[in-house]
């Protein structure tokens, strides 16, 4: 019997863990699997008393504020990984928690694999990681096809398995059904608000999407706001709503009416992530946002190669999605440019078939990721 240990700390990283736990499992069900990760992990029976809620952090100054934070996780999950002694590690994206993990398993002798799904961008910044990564890694799987010279001029072995978020059928909402349960006929606009899964995010944009919220409405008074979100960020948003009234024109759903918010989606306004290119994937005209704490945006400005932040956009190398970020990012940008798809059927249209195409040009043909992340594991570990 073979088993691993998965790591994932973040919402986007738990559900790829989720879903690489269901391939591994599909290949070998005899597969050990432990893991420290989060309610995705926990539904695949992989369950952890390391609490991670404190590690969705993004950017050099919040991640100083929960620094000591940071290490207590590491020595608790290192531990529990050598306790466990598996045969593999794999540590799903989230780069400054990962590394340190792999240092300090690596400093404590642990003699198992240790695999990193999901590369850090070094495409886009601090090309110095893939150095540092191969030093500490055994093995790469990354999801975009232009990763491996990075890591391999550094003698990393790397494996191209594609995009877990081209995985998943985001089609399979009920659009209709979701306009008359919200009392919105096909000529009221629906206009879906995504806050972004950490507090960071959530801070900093709700001002400027109040802002667009309340501009928006002057328009489009009709217009209906929802925005489905996770229950991990539920209580941060609701504490943004009590804080800023408008905020409370927006309709608050779960994050498993998901799919039914998005097939009646008209216009999305988007803190870039994830999320952006699954609205891409079902060709939802979408205006991305993004604010950084000031210091980090000054530091990460001087570092940050592209010239877009979805990575949609990046792949195109055109604004598919118009991008609104750190002091663009205003109530008035974000307005106009939601206001300016909602008044022009054709360019909906026009943007929502380009999305499509890029996203079926990236996705590739195949198995499903998560089959060849599985097998790869199993290659590495050399299980079969």
């Amino acid at each position: 019997m073979s088993s691993v240990y998965i790591v994932a700390v973040e919402r986007s990283g738990d559900q790829i863990g989720a879903d690489l736990v269901s391939a591994l499992r599909g290949r070998d069900p005899s597969f050990e699997i432990y893991g420290t990760g989060g309610e995705a992990l926990a539904k695949q029976d992989v369950c952890s008393n390391i609490d991670i809620s404190d590690l969705a952090i993004l950017g050099f100054v919040e991640a100083i504020k929960v620094y000591a934070i940071v290490l207590d996780r590491v020595i608790q999950v290192t531990d529990d990984i050598l306790k466990k002694s598996p045969d593999a590690v794999i540590l799903i994206d989230s780069w400054g928690f990962m590394i340190r993990v792999a240092k300090t398993l690596k400093s404590k002798g642990y003699t198992g694999k240790i695999i990193k799904y999901v590369a850090p961008q070094v495409w886009a910044m601090r090309a110095g990681r893939a150095k540092t990564l191969a030093r500490y890694v055994d093995h790469l799987l990354t999801i975009h096809s232009f990763d491996a010279p990075y890591f391999e001029r550094y003698a990393l072995p790397v494996t191209y398995i594609g995009n877990p978020v081209f995985d998943t059928d985001y089609g399979v909402g009920d659009g209709e059904a979701f306009r008359l349960e919200v009392k919105a006929p096909t000529t009221c606009p629906i206009v879906t608000i995504l806050f972004g899964s950490r507090l960071s995010e959530i801070q900093n944009l709700a001002k400027p999407f109040a802002d667009a919220i309340e501009r928006i409405k002057q328009h489009y008074p009709h217009v209906v706001f929802v925005s489905p979100m996770s229950s991990a960020i539920a209580t941060d948003i609701a504490s943004a709503a009590g804080q800023d009234l408008r905020l409370q024109d927006v309709i608050f759903l779960p994050e498993t009416r998901k799919y039914d918010v998005f097939a009646a989606t008209d216009v999305a306004l988007a803190c870039s992530g994830t999320v952006t290119t699954q609205l891409a994937c079902l060709g939802i005209p979408s205006v991305v946002a993004y604010r950084l704490n000031p210091l980090t945006y000054f530091l990460a400005k001087r570092l940050y190669k592209p010239d877009y932040i979805s990575i949609v956009n990046v792949a195109a190398n055109r604004a598919l999605m118009p991008e609104f970020v750190q002091a663009d990012c205003t109530g008035s940008n974000l307005a106009k440019a939601v206001i300016t798809y909602l008044d022009n059927q054709t360019l909906r249209i026009t943007a929502g078939a380009a999305l499509k195409q890029q996203t079926l040009a990236m996705k590739g043909e195949g198995e499903n990721v998560s089959a060849r992340a599985a097998k790869a594991v199993c290659d590495i570990i050399r299980v079969e």
